[in-house]
């Protein structure tokens, strides 16, 4: 009776290792920059104690090392991905009818950190952003 209790501990170990592999795995099958894909809601509050300001961000490609989208309303262009550091790294303009503005930012535990700038306003802000 002792070892058959011993061998279906051992089997239910095993089973739970087999599983807990297989879903890391699947994790690991969502690359970063699949995770970027999607709509986001981004925080452009001017100072730390202004009111949240709010604006989207929506990824709608990925392909190889640039994406598509669009920003605060306008096309994301020369959106680009650098995955070769620990965080997904990622890089694109935007432009009205006036400015351009660059922007740049990283993926880190299912945040998107990042800054604007614009020369021509004199301003860089940075921002924060969740996924939808």
């Amino acid at each position: 009776m002792k070892n058959k209790v011993k061998y279906i501990i051992l089997g239910m170990l095993l089973i739970g290792g087999i599983h807990n592999a297989i879903a890391q795995e699947a994790d690991s099958a969502m690359s970063p920059s699949d995770t970027l894909v999607g709509e986001w809601t981004i925080d452009l509050r001017p100072t730390p104690e202004a009111d949240g300001y709010y604006q989207m961000f929506v990824v709608t490609a990925v392909e190889g090392n640039t994406f598509s989208g669009t920003f605060y309303g306008s096309p994301v262009k020369n959106g680009l991905i650098n995955r070769n550091w620990d965080k997904l790294y990622i890089a694109f303009t935007t432009s009205d009818d006036s400015n351009d503005y660059y922007h740049s930012g990283y993926l880190e535990n299912g945040s998107l950190q990042g800054i604007s700038y614009c020369p021509n306003r004199a301003f860089a802000a940075p921002w924060t952003g969740a996924k939808e």
